[in-house]
C-alpha cells in the first residue's frame, strides 16, 4: 500500500532511529526505499545486519535531495508515497492512521500530519484518529501549509501525470509539490494527531542556508505555474502564489546582490496587496539594515503575518 522513500546523505547519527520507525510501524503493507545520494560517511553499513525484503537500496553519485527522491519515486511499487528524511522519524502508529483516513475517502490524493520537535509522544498510544478535510486549501495555506518533508503522504498517480522534485530548486522543492499536489484536484486531509517528529538536531540543515534566489521556489513561482493558474482559473491559488511572493520574498529584495531580480519576481505578481505591498516601499538600504538585527527581521515577519491573517483572509 505505501511505499517508503528516504533520501539519505551523510545522516549517519540518525538514519537507523529512521529506518527503525518505519519497520516497528503497526501495519505491514509497505517497502521501504533508501536513496543513498553520493554519501561517504558509511552510516548505511549497518542495512547487512537487517534481513528484511521489504527495504529496497539505491546508490547513485550526489545529485541533491530532489533527485533522490525522484528515483524513489520511479521505483515505487504502491499506491501512495509517503516522505520521510533521514533524521526524521514516525510514531508506530503513523501508516496506520493514514491507511484509516485514505480507507474512509477512496478519493484522497494528499495527506499531511501533525508533527513535533519533542520526541516524547512516541512512546505515547494514539487512540481514534483525530483529521479534518481542506475544503478552500489555498485559502489558508499562507496562514500553515500544513504539509512537510516527512509527513505528508500522496497517491502514487500524481508522479505518474506531473512533474516530481524540481532539481533547481534548492528551497521550496518540497512545498512545490505539495502545491501542484493539490492544486491537480482530489481530496486533501490533515491528521491533527502527532505522528511524527521532526528534527532539528543536524546543524547542517539545508533549511538554514539562504540559497540564491534563482534555486528558490520564491524566486520562480510565477514563471512557474503561470500556465497552471491559466489552466485551473482557481482565483484563490492564484491569490496564495501572490501572497507567497510577499512573504518570503524580502529577505533577497533587500539583498543589493539580488534585488534586481527580486523586483522582477515581485512584478511578476498576479495580485496587488497594498499593506503588504508597504515593506518593500523602503529604500534598499534601510530594508538591509533591519534585516541585520534579529529582532526588526521579526518585527517585518510578524507584520507580514498580520496583513495575511487579519487583513487579507
Amino acid at each position: 500500500m505505501f511505499s517508503v522513500i528516504i533520501p539519505y546523505f551523510n545522516k549517519a547519527k540518525y538514519i537507523k532511529r529512521c529506518i527503525n520507525s518505519v519497520l516497528n510501524q503497526s501495519i505491514t503493507n509497505y517497502e521501504i526505499i533508501i536513496i543513498d545520494d553520493g554519501s561517504t560517511d558509511e552510516g548505511l553499513a549497518f542495512l547487512a545486519d537487517i534481513n528484511s525484503d521489504k527495504i529496497v537500496l539505491i546508490s547513485q553519485l550526489n545529485k541533491g535531495v530532489s533527485e533522490a527522491r525522484n528515483i524513489g519515486i520511479k521505483t515505487a511499487k504502491n499506491k501512495f508515497i509517503a516522505f520521510l528524511d533521514a533524521d526524521d522519524c514516525w510514531h508506530t502508529s503513523y501508516l496506520e492512521k493514514v491507511k484509516q483516513l485514505i480507507d474512509i475517502d477512496n478519493n484522497v490524493k494528499i495527506i499531511g500530519c501533525n508533527y513535533s520537535r519533542d520526541k516524547v509522544f512516541l512512546i505515547k498510544e494514539i487512540n481514534d484518529i483525530d483529521y479534518y478535510k481542506f475544503d478552500n486549501y489555498f485559502k489558508i495555506a499562507i496562514k500553515n501549509t500544513f504539509f512537510t518533508s516527512s509527513s505528508t503522504v500522496i497517491e502514487s498517480s500524481f508522479f505518474k501525470q506531473n512533474n516530481g522534485f524540481n532539481s533547481l530548486l534548492k528551497s521550496g522543492e518540497d512545498s512545490d509539490v505539495w502545491f501542484r499536489a493539490v492544486a491537480n484536484g482530489g481530496n486533501a486531509y490533515y491528521i491533527k494527531n502527532t505522528l511524527v517528529y521532526y528534527s532539528n538536531e543536524d546543524e547542517n540543515q539545508a533549511t538554514k542556508i539562504k540559497h540564491n534566489i534563482e534555486n528558490t521556489l520564491v524566486g520562480n513561482i510565477n514563471g512557474m505555474y503561470n500556465d497552471t493558474l491559466k489552466t485551473l482559473n482557481n482565483k484563490n491559488f492564484s491569490k496564495f502564489v501572490s501572497m507567497y511572493v510577499y512573504f518570503n520574498l524580502y529577505p533577497y529584495y533587500f539583498d543589493k546582490l539580488y534585488n534586481k531580480e527580486a523586483k522582477m519576481v515581485l512584478e511578476q505578481n498576479k495580485f496587488h496587496f497594498f499593506w503588504l505591498h508597504l515593506v518593500y516601499w523602503m529604500p534598499v538600504s534601510i530594508g538591509k539594515k533591519i534585516l541585520q538585527s534579529n529582532n526588526y527581521n521579526n518585527l517585518i515577519r510578524l507584520y507580514l503575518k498580520f496583513c495575511i491573517r487579519y487583513i487579507y483572509t
